[in-house]
């Protein structure tokens, strides 16, 4: 065998690895980051543009602790209604939203069941007829 067909089989042999590769990642494709309703969202983005535009005129940004099992939401003012869309980067199975409602300015959550680390919390809700919306980064221990 001389050279002329060891080059050939070479560049055939790479050649069929980067077309396989280029297929494995066409038909494994499984980007967690991307949302499956992004269209609508951006279409919705003048909805989420305004809560955070009342968050910060009226100074309203919750405050968040982790106390041992409990998350505890602290709010500048009363009577609040909404949710918590719980969101984990590495695993989009284990996202969670749960419905609130507090009469006073503090919001309990037990969070023992919750997979230890990294989360973001984004915390929507209303008070006296004015939508907010909050994002926290929050890391359960």
């Amino acid at each position: 065998m001389n050279w002329g067909y060891k080059i050939v089989f070479g560049l055939g042999a790479f050649m069929l690895f980067i077309i396989g590769a280029g297929i494995y990642m066409v038909t494994h494709d499984s980007d967690t980051l991307v949302e499956s309703d992004y269209y609508e969202k951006g279409l919705n983005y003048d909805e989420t543009f305004h809560k955070k535009e009342n968050l910060l005129n009226d100074h309203a940004k919750p405050r968040i602790q982790v106390l041992k099992d409990t998350l505890l939401i602290q709010f500048s003012s009363s009577v609040n209604k909404g949710n918590l869309n719980f969101k984990r980067l590495d695993d989009k199975n284990q996202d969670q939203q749960l419905p609130f409602y507090t009469n006073s300015n503090q919001f309990k959550l037990p969070i023992s069941s919750f997979k230890k680390g990294n989360w973001n919390l984004e915390i929507d809700w209303v008070n006296s007829s004015k939508s907010y919306i909050s994002d926290h980064a929050v890391f359960i221990q």
